[in-house]
């Protein structure tokens, strides 16, 4: 996303939902699919997980929809930062 932005000068929704929609076929069905084949889903757990994600992803993309991209480009920028902060102090 940080390069679709700042490279490619997409506004932070157009490259959130463009890496989102990027991420379901390449990342989602084909990674998931091969370590089911080698025994490493648990399905159970992974629906579950689902269930989560399916509410989590349309009440906030509900709430991103009324933000300035300002707005959303600094929450996004917190996010990087906490996650780029936590690797440093304790990478495992």
């Amino acid at each position: 996303m940080p390069a679709l932005v700042m490279i490619l000068g997409f506004s932070q929704k157009i490259a959130q939902g463009t890496t989102l929609a990027l991420m379901i076929p390449t990342i989602g069905l084909l990674t998931a699919f091969t370590y089911y084949k080698q025994g490493y889903v648990n399905i159970y757990a992974a629906l579950f997980i689902i269930l989560g994600f399916l509410a989590g992803s349309l009440i906030g993309s509900k709430y991103i929809m009324v933000l300035s991209g300002v707005t959303v480009t600094r929450i996004f920028a917190v996010f990087l930062i906490i996650i780029a902060l936590k690797m440093l102090i304790k990478p495992n």
